[in-house]
């Protein structure tokens, strides 16, 4: 009788474990996924490519430059016609700004959402289908090349 209440006590021991297993296994697959995400994110012509140590002094410059430049290349994004900054591309695969001459990506991000929000600039495309424009404000020469593609889209901060 012992011996068999030991037995049921380890199989309930091991069968509640399959779940802390089952977790385990899920949680690091999400660690992984988000390391692959941030390693692409972080290639030359990502937007997260000023915190690689060897294009951050490149990235800076390149964002100097484009602060310079006129905001009158027309691309298609969205289903929509944008101006950005001359001799620059929006990288399709993260919606970046990249500049054609180096390759360089910078912080100024395009994407898609069908809802709005008063958090970032936005522009309506169609019914429930904005696109947002997301950087880091804080930052004064990305707030500077930021501003001009606002101004020369018409974004706005506002849902009406």
């Amino acid at each position: 009788m012992i011996k068999k209440m030991i037995i049921l006590i380890i199989m309930g021991l091991t069968l509640s474990s399959c779940q802390l297993f089952t977790e385990a296994i899920k949680d690091n697959m999400y660690r992984v996924e988000r390391a692959r995400e941030r390693k692409e994110l972080s290639k030359k012509d990502g937007p997260s490519a000023i915190v690689v140590d060897e294009y951050k002094e490149d990235v800076e410059k390149v964002i100097q430059d484009i602060m310079k430049r006129p905001i009158n290349k027309k691309v298609e994004f969205g289903g929509t016609t944008l101006l950005i900054p001359e001799n620059t591309r929006i990288n399709s695969k993260h919606g970046n700004i990249v500049d054609e001459k180096t390759g360089y990506g910078i912080a100024v991000i395009f994407y898609i959402e069908d809802y709005c929000t008063e958090v970032f600039y936005r522009k309506k495309i169609e019914e429930n289908k904005y696109i947002m424009l997301f950087y880091n404000h804080r930052d004064k020469s990305l707030d500077t090349v930021a501003q001009k593609i606002i101004k020369a889209n018409g974004f706005t901060k506002t849902c009406k």
